[in-house]
């Protein structure tokens, strides 16, 4: 009668424990909506200067954008360089909030040869320097399209054009 009455106990609290602990399904539309819009881009190179940055981005449609961050803003701006292997990949994470940009960070690679063509670190053009004056008026960091900047060209290495 013992063993009996001590498997029910342990039945008892083995059942209690399933339901006590067991994994919660919650369905999509269940969750609370977020004001947020978090966004992850591959960057493909950058051109740095002492104006700031220029980073140019594969966007959502596998299309080039660029990503202009201004020394004077770059207190909203996280640069993380990871201590791990990334590979020499570097990426943007991009979050906005009614259509505007609140936060940055930016994972780039340690070491960075700039004798790549993704990588460079000559002076930017008027127009780019336009650019940067634009969103240093604003305060806020914009992407690039935004500020009515031309959409980038990648080209394939050894063409004629």
């Amino acid at each position: 009668m013992k063993r009996v009455l001590i498997f029910l106990i342990i039945m008892i609290l083995i059942i209690g424990a399933g339901i006590t602990y067991a994994q919660r399904v919650v369905r999509l539309g269940d969750l609370p909506k977020s004001e947020s819009v978090v966004n992850i881009y591959q960057v493909y190179g950058f051109q740095e200067a002492h104006e700031g940055y220029k980073i140019t981005y594969i966007g959502n449609n596998n299309e080039p954008q660029h990503l202009y961050l201004p020394v004077e803003l770059l207190d909203k701006v996280r640069i993380y360089s990871p201590q791990a292997n990334t590979y020499s990949s570097n990426f943007l994470i991009i979050w906005k909030q009614d259509n505007r940009i609140t936060k940055v960070e930016w994972f780039k690679p340690r070491e960075i040869d700039y004798r790549l063509p993704n990588y460079s670190l000559r002076p930017f053009e008027e127009k780019d320097k336009d650019v940067f004056s634009k969103i240093v008026d604003s305060g806020e960091l914009i992407l690039g399209t935004d500020v009515g900047g031309l959409s980038p060209t990648i080209r394939a290495p050894g063409g004629n054009e």
